[in-house]
């Protein structure tokens, strides 16, 4: 199982819950919020395999009024 955190930056010229609505709509994605500080959205995603991981990424990169990601793999020790 791959677990990563993606910190999403949302353009102020879309409806924040719109865009958040459909990232919580991507297959893979366990949750996503709103948060304030450097990046707007935080996501958590559980998938198979680290290519879907990537096609997770791709589809939220595709979400209109998504800007930048930032994913961060979860690390086990």
């Amino acid at each position: 199982m791959v677990a990563a955190y993606i910190l999403i930056d949302i353009s102020i010229d879309v409806d924040e819950p719109v865009a958040l609505a459909a990232i919580r709509a991507v297959p893979g994605v366990q949750q996503a919020h709103l948060v304030v500080g450097p990046n707007d959205c935080i996501a958590y995603l559980e998938v198979d395999s680290q290519q879907q991981a990537m096609d997770v990424l791709k589809t939220i990169r595709a979400i209109k009024g998504v800007l930048r990601t930032d994913m961060r793999s979860a690390a086990e020790l």
